[in-house]
């Protein structure tokens, strides 16, 4: 049996039942839903995403410090050496004799 030999009242109070139940279990979606393993994955993860946020910042924190932290030790060694290069001491001043045996005596202290 079909609908379409059912009367027009029957059809009509079966319409609005329907739409009755379905605006029934509507219910307020928050966010995106995932289906099958995903949904169980963000469930066992999205609690502690909070968590899992705020030591991934710190991690990146402490790495770009350090990583800054070379950055400018490197920026400072090239200053030192671009102003031995560009000071107007002669070579024999680099090539003194008595700077190894200085090294050497104040390496030992």
């Amino acid at each position: 049996m079909s609908t379409h030999t059912l009367p027009t009242t029957t059809t009509s109070r079966l319409h609005a039942a329907r739409q009755k139940a379905l605006a029934a279990q509507r219910a307020p979606v928050r966010a995106l839903s995932l289906a099958g393993i995903g949904r169980h994955v963000s469930d066992a993860l999205l609690p502690n995403s909070r968590i899992a946020g705020a030591m991934l910042a710190a991690l990146l924190i402490a790495v770009g410090s350090s990583a800054l932290g070379e950055w400018q030790h490197l920026l400072d060694l090239e200053e030192v050496d671009s102003a031995l290069l560009a000071d107007d001491l002669p070579i024999d001043a680099y090539l003194d004799r008595g700077f190894d045996t200085w090294v050497q005596n104040n390496s030992a202290e």
